[in-house]
């Protein structure tokens, strides 16, 4: 119980900070939309190729999958961050949107190569 306590109270004391409202009205621009329809797809990729990848079981497209499941990984997380962005509750500097979309490209080439080099 004092663990409890003293954890609860390191929290609050330390813990406190500027409290404030996310901006709701970026919701409804089709931008803001469009980012929650890709995001949505995104978790259903990734869901897909974790599945697929248990049915391949470490063959020899194995490789090709996990890096098409990294590639919509990262993908997730650049359209989590700039979900996040536009509703204000963190601050992105200009240049993580490009880079995490670059790297996101540079693995969907690198994922279509692996699976072609088998394939051939």
């Amino acid at each position: 119980m004092k663990k409890i306590l003293s954890i609860s109270f390191v929290c609050v004391l330390f813990g406190g900070g500027q409290a404030t409202a996310a901006n709701i009205a970026v919701i409804t621009s089709p931008p803001t939309m469009l980012k929650f329809v890709v995001f949505g797809v995104v978790i259903g990729c990734l869901v897909a190729s974790v599945k697929l990848m248990a049915v391949l079981k470490g063959g020899l497209l194995f490789k090709s999958w996990q890096i098409f499941m990294f590639a919509f990984a990262v993908l997730g997380l650049s359209q989590l961050a700039a979900l996040l962005k536009d509703f204000e509750i963190f601050a992105l500097p200009e240049f993580v949107g490009p880079a995490l979309w670059a790297l996101v490209c540079g693995l969907f080439l690198y994922g279509i190569f692996e699976a072609k080099k088998i394939l051939d």
